[in-house]
């Protein structure tokens, strides 16, 4: 089974937010994370990047630069 985990970036700085994502559903200005247990959690921001084959690792970006 391939979860992910969910880091926020903001700054020089990466946090882990969540771990065991099995889905994630976009809403308005940001993000649905929902782990294996149904647990779920709204992030306002946006993707940075995806990677599946290095850790599954979801990196969101609450920065004002594009």
């Amino acid at each position: 089974m391939c979860l992910s985990t969910v880091y926020l970036h903001s700054g020089n700085e990466q946090k882990e937010l969540m771990k065991d994502i099995a889905r994630i559903e976009a809403e308005g200005r940001g993000f649905w994370f929902i782990n294996l247990f149904g647990e779920k959690q709204f992030i306002e921001g946006r993707i940075e990047t995806i990677d599946l084959m290095e850790g599954h690792f979801v990196l969101v970006n609450q920065g004002d630069s594009d």
